[in-house]
């Protein structure tokens, strides 16, 4: 077997059984390496490969910075999508990539770009000019979970001209089972015996009937035969937690109380009054509507509020004190955010203090080049501070750092998951420590006690959702 960099027993186990195998689906958490399990796998196929790996954007160039020149050993040429292919420069460089300088090629590109109709025709021209069996990869594979979406569509498309296929993922179920139907239909279209969403969701899905005014609708209330799923996924599937396998620092969890500013208060009092009589009214009003008030009420006990035209504003708060006092005794510090205000509070608020030099910021505003240079940064002892949103919860490695803040928390469960993982993984030597700032009896309380409740938001009824918001 060929390993550039020496693998963990759990690591060279997983390569050793898919290393044959026409596709595998790699659900291991995250921490535990799965990125260099399958460039192994890759690398270790009998002849030249050419592969096209499919990422969130942004985590395709992780791959090309990061993990291909730590973990690949053969020769190979590599190209990352960074947009349309426009100028004569770009085309002439993707030309010599196709022309295959050395034996085995690989691309990079965001699963975003495939949306489009030029990152969809690249990878189409790039698969045309293939002379080798084909690999392809889908990272953090929950991004194809929905079998309506675009992109979701693309990949299947283009998973038919693949010979060997693979997904990998810490946590492939975000909100329910049915997560997987298109994931698995991405390895192989026999993989799991239903041809539809449809067969799928009635196998494993449980349904009512509810209305709403005049309106019916069919709502999942639960799910069934879910060792029957487990057992379907067993062949191709491999499991891989950190505590089996990995000799991990415990992770400690903490909730600081932040006392509401007497602005703040007033604020969100009149809103949440305001809420509560509109949803209680009795009149017509969606999940979706609700969901919509408890964003505007989160966002002000973080300290801003958006008005009718979009513009945001500040209000004082008591938040970024509580942070302040932490990072005067805690250094390097990842805090982590749910909307970009708050990150631009936050580097604002430490710039000032520190000196922006120590600051660095990872909010999907940034170019490629930018975000890897403050992980790069922060990694290296440049900077003490790393401030993100959801944009920086996947693939990122950030453990030189042992402590991270929840300035806002995000809604999803999938992005709290992932986020977590980002100083808790392979070669953190420290016990890892998550500080929650959090509005006692508030939507902040309540998002917290459901994200710990492994319930996503978006899957509330509107009876759920007025009671968060009371």
């Amino acid at each position: 077997m060929i390993y550039k960099t020496k693998p963990f027993k759990h690591q060279e186990d997983a390569v050793r059984r898919f290393v044959d195998k026409p596709y595998g689906a790699l659900f291991c958490e995250m921490g535990t390496g799965k990125t260099k399990i399958v460039l192994d796998i890759v690398q270790n196929a009998e002849e030249a490969v050419d592969v096209v790996v499919i990422a969130p954007n942004g985590l395709h160039h992780n791959w090309a910075i990061n993990e291909i020149p730590q973990h690949y050993e053969k020769p190979l040429d590599v190209f990352c999508w960074k947009g349309p292919i426009k100028t004569i420069k770009a085309k002439k460089e993707f030309q010599w990539f196709l022309n295959g300088h050395k034996k085995s090629r690989m691309i990079l590109i965001n699963v975003e770009a495939l949306r489009t109709a030029s990152g969809f025709n690249t990878v189409n021209q790039f698969l045309d000019s293939a002379n080798h069996e084909i690999h392809m990869i889908v990272d953090e594979s929950t991004c194809i979970k929905n079998p309506k979406a675009m992109q979701t569509k693309r990949v299947l498309e283009l998973s038919k001209r693949a010979n060997c296929k693979w997904i990998l993922n810490g946590t492939p179920i975000t909100q329910s089972p049915l997560d997987l139907f298109s994931q698995c239909r991405f390895l192989d279209k026999n993989a799991v015996p239903y041809n539809t969403y449809t067969a799928f969701k009635h196998a494993f899905a449980v349904e009512t009937v509810m209305t709403m005014g005049s309106r019916a609708f069919r709502k999942i209330i639960g799910y069934q035969n879910l060792e029957q799923l487990t057992k379907l996924l067993e062949p191709f599937s491999l499991r891989i937690e950190k505590k089996d396998c990995l000799d991990l620092p415990e992770k400690t969890f903490v909730k600081q109380a932040i006392e509401l500013h007497p602005q703040q208060k007033r604020v969100y009092d009149s809103m949440k009054d305001d809420c509560l009589a509109m949803l209680q009214s009795g009149e017509l009003v969606t999940s979706t509507l609700a969901l919509t008030k408890i964003v505007k009420l989160h966002q002000i006990l973080t300290g801003f509020i958006t008005d009718d035209e979009g513009a945001e504003h500040a209000i004082d708060n008591n938040r970024i004190a509580a942070l302040m006092q932490i990072a005067e005794t805690t250094k390097p510090l990842v805090v982590f955010c749910a909307y970009r205000h708050n990150v631009r509070t936050v580097c604002d608020a430490l710039a000032k203090e520190y000196g922006r030099h120590q600051v660095v910021a990872f909010s999907g505003n940034e170019s490629s080049t930018q975000r890897n240079k403050a992980v790069e940064h922060f990694q290296n002892g440049q900077a003490n501070f790393f401030v993100g949103t959801s944009a920086a919860a996947k693939g990122l490695t950030l453990h030189r750092a042992s402590t991270m803040i929840y300035y806002s928390n995000n809604y999803s469960l999938e992005t709290r998951l992932q986020s977590q993982d980002r100083i808790h993984r392979i070669g953190q030597k420290n016990k890892c420590t998550y500080i929650d700032l959090v509005v006692p009896n508030t939507v902040d309380d309540a998002i917290l006690k459901r994200l710990k409740q492994k319930k996503e938001l978006s899957s509330m009824v509107l009876d759920d959702l007025i009671e968060i918001i009371k």
